[in-house]
């Protein structure tokens, strides 16, 4: 069971909003609101997150996501994804582009992008004491290190002690996502996949984010043919939810001027 939530203006642009891993879907209620483009939004919350069905640990997670990601689409409509939810954008879009009207990539951690590089290097350095924690059997050190990783270790001390425990039960769901994330076992980056894209894509990243994060932004911003790249003043990796007037502005400028914002609804 997936469960969704309906946000913005109902005569606004089709839009289908995917969240980060160990989020979920009422985390976009301000940069909706934040808004001057007109959207009608859909936001679902993720397999194991939210108020959607736990993970059963069948199947492929990033598979099944982006299924959950498509079922939400009734008619063409704008994706916007952030962290996990943004790969998800990501993928949906180049299996199925008659059914995307652009998309909106906020830090998609697709870090195969940048494999080979000091910055991916340096992210598989910074998880290892995530990976001992796995091992250990440890899962609140780890999503105590995730978060650290992330770039909000304020968020992790400054959460309450019941939505901590939710976020450990769902750590585990990680190292379901890695083939996808570190290795593109779903082929994304395969020679041309996204370079034939020709829908309008905004890459944003945050100014303060940890280098992986806009490292991997900014090299599948340059391999989509009509992206444009920016980075959200003063914000980390969580963007949308701790600066969404600022990540609000951004894409409100994107979509004016490719004329996005003047899309009749469809359907």
């Amino acid at each position: 069971m997936i469960h969704t939530t309906r946000l913005g203006d109902p005569a606004g642009l089709p839009a289908v909003l995917a969240h980060c891993f160990l989020g979920h879907s009422g985390g976009w209620k301000r940069l909706i609101a934040a808004l001057d483009t007109r959207l009608d939004a859909t936001a679902f919350d993720l397999p194991g997150h939210g108020r959607s069905g736990p993970w059963d640990a069948q199947g492929d997670l990033h598979e099944r996501s982006t299924a959950a990601l498509a079922a939400q689409i009734s008619a063409p409509a704008l994706l916007i994804g952030h962290s996990f939810g943004g790969t998800l954008a990501l993928r949906h879009a180049l299996e199925a582009p008659d059914r995307v009207l652009g998309l909106v990539l906020i830090e998609p951690v697709l870090f195969a992008a940048v494999a080979g590089t000091p910055e991916f290097a340096a992210h598989v350095a910074a998880e290892e004491p995530l990976r001992r924690a796995f091992v250990r059997g440890d899962l609140a050190e780890a999503a105590r290190v995730f978060f650290d990783i992330n770039g909000d270790k304020a968020g992790w001390l400054a959460m309450p002690g019941p939505a901590r425990e939710v976020m450990i039960r769902q750590i585990a769901m990680i190292d379901a996502a890695a083939p996808t994330l570190m290795e593109d076992s779903a082929g994304l980056l395969a020679p041309g996949r996204m370079e034939g894209f020709d829908k309008p894509v905004l890459v944003l990243a945050g100014a303060k984010s940890p280098p992986i994060f806009p490292a991997a932004a900014g090299a599948i911003a340059a391999r989509l043919g009509r992206a444009e790249f920016a980075r959200v003043p003063g914000a980390g990796h969580m963007a949308p939810l701790t600066h969404p007037h600022e990540t609000a502005a951004l894409i409100d400028a994107w979509a004016a001027r490719i004329g996005l914002n003047e899309t009749p609804r469809v359907g």
